[in-house]
């Protein structure tokens, strides 16, 4: 996407069709993120999917040393151990209009499991997936 491009530091949007959910994505407030809507361990540092983020060449570049592991992260945590080795959750840069659209899907080649998906409408917005 044209909106990854102008990723500074860290940019984050929603993702359709992930977690047993329509969709996940962070909470936005004033420009900044300031949770997650998510259907699985909302208290991660960052309870976001891996489709759900760009980082900056030159922040990989100026971070030799941060790994996205594959093994000793526990289930669920890989992409908020490899997050918190080069950035905060105050210094997220949302996309995708204060991440409201949908403009990436988590697919699979199976059936959709929506088994997360809360009965009534919890999100403060109405997205369209």
């Amino acid at each position: 996407s044209l909106q990854m491009r102008t990723t500074h530091k860290v940019s984050v949007w929603p993702v359709g069709l992930v977690g047993g959910r329509r969709y996940e994505r962070p909470l936005v407030e004033n420009g900044k993120v300031v949770g997650w809507y998510t259907g699985w361990r909302a208290d991660r540092p960052f309870a976001i999917d891996m489709a759900g983020f760009a980082v900056s060449l030159q922040v990989i570049l100026s971070n030799p040393k941060a790994v996205f592991k594959r093994r000793g992260s526990q289930p669920g945590m890989q992409e908020s151990d490899f997050l918190k080795q080069i950035t905060t959750v105050e210094e997220l840069e949302p996309k995708a209009n204060n991440c409201t659209k949908v403009l990436v899907w988590h697919t699979r080649t199976e059936k959709v499991d929506l088994g997360n998906e809360p009965k009534y409408q919890l999100d403060t917005v109405k997205i369209e997936v």
